[in-house]
């Protein structure tokens, strides 16, 4: 039922492999090296990880020294196998798994984030709603990180400027920020 291969790739659990369910697609270590590269830190940040997946791109946050992280996906397998891999970090405080789809999630959701990480199925066509979405639980100046096919133009939005995209083989990987530079 569940497999292992995802790696941690920085920070205080580098190196620690991690489960995730058979179905999913886990950011590569590659992809999320290059996405914490780009970002400028984390440390101290509340994070937000949909379409969690495995959790790695969270997990790789908290590595890094995020304050917190809210995991987010509705399939019952990856949110065994993200629990799972947090407890085996060892990681209770700060930390909440929800079992939920995204943009219902996001609709209800009161609070707000720093740091924004999204990776969902790549046939997944509703990116322009995520955008906005995700919108309303950003703090200003925080940033949104969008995972997607390298074949697709990243989406856009009024609230939300694209201030970097990366492509790499199949993947591409948007950046946005909310307000301010």
């Amino acid at each position: 039922m569940k497999r292992t291969g995802v790696q941690v790739s920085g920070g205080r659990y580098r190196g620690t492999k991690l489960k995730a369910a058979r179905h999913v697609r886990p950011t590569s270590s590659f992809t999320r090296k290059r996405i914490y590269d780009i970002l400028p830190t984390v440390e101290g940040y509340d994070v937000l990880d949909l379409f969690s997946g495995s959790g790695a791109l969270g997990i790789e946050a908290l590595s890094r020294g995020a304050r917190s992280c809210v995991f987010v996906d509705n399939n019952p397998a990856s949110v065994r196998a993200i629990r799972d891999n947090l407890k085996k970090l060892g990681l209770s405080e700060n930390v909440k798994v929800v079992k939920a789809d995204a943009l219902s999630f996001l609709r209800t959701f009161s609070g707000d984030f720093d740091l924004v990480l999204a990776d969902p199925p790549y046939a997944w066509e509703r990116r322009r709603d995520l955008l906005k979405a995700v919108e309303r639980v950003l703090r200003e100046g925080g940033i949104f990180v969008l995972e997607m096919p390298s074949r697709e133009r990243p989406p856009e939005t009024e609230g939300l400027r694209l201030f970097k995209f990366v492509k790499g083989g199949d993947t591409a990987v948007a950046f946005y920020r909310k307000g301010g530079t």
